[in-house]
């Protein structure tokens, strides 16, 4: 399983920084570069008031990590993933599934 580990990807995370006027200015920051394995699983499209909307649904597959969680993004060749969900089968295991919708 992890020989098939083929791709870089840069992991990123949220970050909230107060603006001094009450708010907060959104960022997002790379916490880590891992080998992973990219499945396209497919897509929907839906028609928004006047455009259409494509929804491209991906798993990303890697070594099990303890940093990840829903929210977060990961970054392959210019291409941006948001992770839904983070599928870990436990300690036992030495891949961690990531459930991901790329942003266009």
């Amino acid at each position: 399983m992890l020989s098939t580990l083929t791709q870089r990807a840069t992991l990123v995370a949220r970050t909230l920084t107060p603006d001094g006027g009450g708010g907060f200015t959104e960022s997002w920051e790379a916490f880590a570069t891992v080998w992973v394995a990219l499945q396209p699983q497919g897509a929907t499209d839906s028609v928004g008031a006047d455009h259409l909307e494509s929804r491209i649904r991906h798993r990303i597959v890697l070594r099990r990590r303890a940093d990840l969680a829903a929210g977060q993004r990961a970054q392959i060749s210019g291409r941006v993933f948001r992770v839904h969900a983070v599928l870990d089968a436990g300690a036992r295991e030495s891949a961690v599934t990531l459930l991901c919708e790329e942003l266009t």
